[in-house]
């Protein structure tokens, strides 16, 4: 009888390698526009439920807009570095290379942006303002009706005769408005609840909404 023996050479198979993740797209090293040396544009003065804000909007040689700039309260407070970071990114979303018309993109923040509420709201109806980021879009909102033609150009209400007096005499503002602008102290975010309240006294951050306090 034959037996066959098993003792035959056999091909040694490779470890299987996991397969590596491909790397994920880059940018390119300047994905932005460079800034031109000169660039012309408006400033809008608001009242936010954070206080007041200036808002720029600056825009290139094609009248479009370009870049934006976004200040409220003082500098190094919690209000001030959130208004810079979204006026960065408004910057960076319009100096992007892109087909899209600045315009374009700008309508998209300002769909973004509007209607986002916060813990306190100014103003009734139409002209209810929601939040910092709510009356940020809309100045850009207006700032786009008027680059269409679609409404006069903002100019600023505390000039206007109707708002210097009322008949009155005592400019306009009523008892009730005076009590409520009392009530209401606009300060630096609160890191307990978050709302623009916290303001300083005598040597300490006295939060007015929850309390919070720090020495």
């Amino acid at each position: 009888m034959k037996f066959e023996s098993n003792s035959a050479s056999t091909t040694a198979t490779p470890p299987l390698r996991a397969n590596k993740p491909e790397p994920a797209p880059t940018f390119s090293p300047d994905p932005k526009k460079p800034r031109p040396r000169a660039l012309t544009g408006k400033t809008y003065n608001i009242e936010t439920p954070a206080g007041k804000a200036f808002i720029t909007i600056n825009e290139n040689g094609g009248e479009q807009p370009f870049e934006a700039f976004i200040n409220t309260a003082k500098a190094g407070s919690e209000t001030a570095a959130v208004s810079e970071a979204i006026g960065r990114l408004i910057s960076y979303i319009l100096r992007m290379v892109s087909p899209i018309k600045q315009t374009d993109r700008l309508r998209e923040v300002v769909r973004q942006l509007i209607g986002i509420g916060g813990g306190r709201s100014l103003g009734m109806g139409p002209n209810r303002m929601r939040s910092l980021p709510d009356g940020i879009g809309q100045v850009l909102d207006m700032y786009l009706l008027e680059k269409a033609g679609a409404m006069p150009v903002m100019e600023d209400k505390s000039s206007s005769p109707a708002e210097k007096t009322n008949g009155n005499g005592n400019g306009g503002h009523t008892i009730e408005a005076e009590i409520a602008n009392a009530k209401m102290k606009i300060g630096d975010l609160c890191p307990e609840c978050g709302e623009a309240a916290v303001v300083n006294e005598e040597g300490c951050r006295k939060c007015y909404a929850c309390g919070f306090s720090e020495c």
